[in-house]
């Protein structure tokens, strides 16, 4: 039998869980980065469940007492420092890079290229193979293409699939800070606790997470989510030169104007440990909020998964666990799939994540409910003063959704 061949489009997470799991199948996996360098220090905090445990072993990945910082409660707390609500919460916090890192030991190094901007792809069918070309010229043919470059996905552009996006009506201003930087108070707050704080269009978490060398040193990982109306948002993404950045703005490039503004917000509405933060942080980071879902996860022998598919909200902290769950499903379906059969394989793969990805978009805009309330949402109203209840809030925040990964999947290669 032939050894079937893989094209995995983004070298970001999504793409080395696809590139990993298809690997250990069987099948010659190469992956293609549009980054001219190495992606690293690239998003900040992630939350792990035991579903993207079990995807990074099935992945091959040897995670080890270095993945993150492990807490053990959330807490919720108001202006003047009273404690709202509280729980006991066991999680691992981990950081993006350290997670990636994990992921590009367990992948064949020289099958992993850089510099690669796809500019057309032939999606083929049960008869002809597809095809990949790229900007530097050169092309690739294959049984499958697996299209895991993120929320302004070229793949999904140049196949004009169906897709829904749509601007949440708020953004999170994201920031990390060295623990050791902070007070002695704020250490105490944020040092081993989820914490949380919120206001009517705005809700502010934190969460301690492992640097990017070594566990011993303890970040803290902010996200401050703020009710904006697209035409602030327009001049939020308008850097210090004039130049407007649609597709998200480097932090480099913010106007100090809208850094003052935040710190200063954070003064006037909240604890003091979460302006001490944001001025004690190297650098800042704007994330306008989408919802983005897709009506279909395949179009000839491509795949689409990960954020390429759907965008849940960072509230249900799902992002990298459902691009796992994505990956697993995939290989699932083409385990011992005939070539002429693979697109068939991915219509079946396709019905069975739709849904997952739907239920994640929705809850995940439950969540938001409290900053804005989406038009698209079912009984927004309910769902606005349910999480406005701080004991709602820190219960649901980040946690494992089922169905998003199966541990029957993540099984099959131990």
């Amino acid at each position: 039998m032939p050894i079937k061949k893989a094209v995995v489009i983004g070298g970001s997470m999504a793409g080395l869980f696809a590139a990993n799991l298809l690997n250990r199948s069987g099948w010659d996996v190469h992956v293609f980065e549009r980054s001219k360098s190495e992606l690293s220090g690239r998003g900040a905090g992630i939350v792990t469940h035991d579903g993207l445990l079990y995807a990074l072993s099935a992945c091959g990945a040897q995670v080890d007492d270095q993945l993150g910082v492990e807490i053990h409660k959330r807490l919720a707390i108001a202006k003047e420092g009273d404690r709202l609500a509280q729980c006991d919460f066991q999680q691992v916090l981990t950081s993006w890079s350290r997670l990636l890192d994990y992921l590009k030991v367990a992948f064949p190094s020289e099958n992993y290229h850089l510099d690669q901007e796809v500019v057309s792809i032939n999606p083929g069918d049960q008869k002809a193979l597809a095809t990949v070309q790229f900007a530097n010229g050169s092309s690739v043919s294959a049984d499958l293409v697996v299209a895991a470059d993120g929320l302004k996905s070229t793949c999904r552009r140049i196949l004009e699939v169906d897709s829904h996006q749509v601007y949440a009506g708020y953004v999170a201003w994201r920031a990390v800070c060295d623990l050791s930087r902070l007070s002695q108070a704020s250490q105490t707050l944020m040092g081993d606790t989820f914490l949380f704080s919120q206001r009517p269009g705005e809700q502010i978490l934190a969460y301690p997470i492992a640097g990017p060398d070594s566990a011993d040193q303890v970040l803290v990982n902010l996200v401050w989510y703020r009710k904006t109306n697209e035409e602030k948002l327009k001049d939020l993404l308008t850097g210090h030169d004039g130049t407007h950045y649609a597709d998200g703005i480097p932090p480099q490039k913010i106007q100090s104007s809208h850094i003052n503004d935040i710190q200063a917000s954070a003064d006037e509405l909240f604890h003091p440990c979460w302006a001490e933060h944001l001025r004690q942080a190297e650098s800042i980071i704007l994330q306008p909020i989408f919802d983005s879902e897709i009506q279909s996860m395949c179009a000839g022998r491509v795949a689409f998964i990960g954020d390429s598919a759907f965008v849940a909200r960072p509230h249900v902290g799902q992002g990298v666990t459902k691009a796992a769950g994505d990956a697993l499903c995939l290989d699932r379906h083409l385990r011992g799939t005939a070539i002429e059969e693979i697109p068939t394989s991915l219509r079946s793969f396709s019905e069975e994540r739709l849904a997952v990805g739907r239920m994640a978009v929705e809850h995940a805009r439950q969540m938001g409910a409290p900053v804005v309330i989406s038009p698209f949402l079912k009984d927004g109203g309910h769902w606005e003063n349910y999480y406005s209840q701080p004991e709602n809030l820190i219960r649901d925040t980040a946690v494992e959704l089922e169905g998003v990964v199966t541990k029957d999947e993540a099984s099959a290669f131990e």
